[in-house]
């Protein structure tokens, strides 16, 4: 008996180890695939080298670094509402809690709210970001900034941009924060027209409005069109515009993405890419004088380069000198008398030479 149970507490063991040697196994082939499975992200320190030069093993336009983080346009579930069932504003919601919109304001700070908010759009002003001596509510009665944009259409690439000049408006005449939608909802046409309802019905925090105006692009596939219009540069120019223009209309659209989009690999890589194939005289020019890198800095003074070098190419081409023949030669030896004085008869020694030449002593014209 001692014998047997000697052998089964061996074989309990054994099987102790096995299944723990199994175990291990199958964490690692899960982690392997995880990481398989995962995408790789470029990180942008290891894109450059000490020198400030683009890695060699890299290649410029073809990694994609959206951060797939943000996934589905969708709020946090510690978001104000009226909410849908997926978590999204409803802007058409005809019923107003009053009790609820008390504790909107509570969300203008450095909530996880407001934190979702800034993944999108990262230049949204927070209440706390106001300078509060600045305030006055006597200002609400003055007329907006005039010539402010409307937000009509969802496939417009500038309306980050118009949000991000009516913001800026608001800011420098010092009105009340939880006044800003109401000052601002009469620019909401079109497309946007329900957000102008919204503003009106529930009166929204400003915060609410930016992610109004932010789902109502999302669902129409258009959030991410400045980044997406910028990228689209890669083509390059077409056949009846210069260079010059194109690498001006190529940074207007650098500067029309929101700052944080501005910052991503997926950016970095069009602009390198771009110069390199299609401005290739102003990328060497860039190397040589060391302006190259930041491609942000190479991108912003790449269009005064193609400029200066089409001025250049210009001039050059206008000179008189290369539009005039070569002086003839003149031997100063030899007194050579001029063409034009010398007759043009021909004289021959042999008279069957000046028989058979033509000329207008030798042919006759009577028969």
């Amino acid at each position: 008996m001692e014998e047997i149970s000697a052998i089964a507490d061996k074989v309990n063991n054994i099987e102790s180890t096995l299944n723990g040697r199994i175990v291990k196994i199958e964490q690692a082939v899960e982690r392997i695939t995880k990481v398989r499975k995962e995408p790789a992200t470029i990180k942008p320190e290891n894109l450059m080298t000490h020198n400030n030069e683009r890695d060699p093993f890299s290649d410029p336009g073809l990694q994609s670094t959206w951060n797939a983080d943000r996934g589905q346009f969708k709020a946090p579930e510690k978001s104000p509402s009226p909410r849908t069932k997926t978590n999204l504003l409803c802007l058409s919601e005809t019923n107003v809690n009053r009790l609820d919109r008390q504790s909107w304001a509570s969300y203008n700070s450095n909530s996880e709210y407001i934190q979702w908010l800034w993944k999108y759009w990262c230049e949204l002003v927070v209440e706390c970001d106001l300078d509060k001596t600045t305030l006055d509510a006597r200002n609400r009665n003055k007329p907006i900034r005039p010539n402010l944009k409307q937000l009509s259409v969802t496939h417009d690439i500038e309306n980050l941009l118009y949000l991000e000049e009516i913001q800026s408006a608001f800011v420098q005449e010092g009105t009340y924060y939880h006044l800003w939608p109401q000052r601002v909802f009469h620019l909401f046409q079109g497309d946007f027209k329900q957000l102008n309802s919204f503003c009106i019905t529930h009166r929204p925090t400003w915060p609410m409005t930016i992610e109004a105006a932010l789902q109502i692009s999302s669902l129409s596939n258009n959030l991410r069109s400045p980044v997406d219009v910028f990228v689209a540069f890669r083509s390059g120019p077409s056949s009846n515009k210069s260079t010059t223009e194109f690498l001006r209309r190529f940074e207007q659209a650098f500067h029309r993405m929101p700052t944080r989009e501005r910052g991503d690999m997926e950016v970095a890589y069009a602009i390198e890419y771009t110069l390199q194939t299609h401005a290739g005289m102003v990328w060497s020019t860039l190397i040589q004088e060391g302006d190259a890198f930041p491609l942000q800095n190479a991108l912003s003074i790449a269009w005064t380069v193609a400029e200066k070098q089409q001025n250049w190419m210009a001039q050059l081409s206008s000179r008189p000198m290369d539009q005039q023949f070569l002086p003839t030669f003149k031997d100063p030896l030899r007194d050579i008398k001029d063409s034009s004085i010398t007759s043009q008869t021909p004289t021959f020694d042999n008279p069957i030479n000046s028989v058979n030449a033509a000329n207008t002593q030798t042919v006759c014209y009577s028969c």
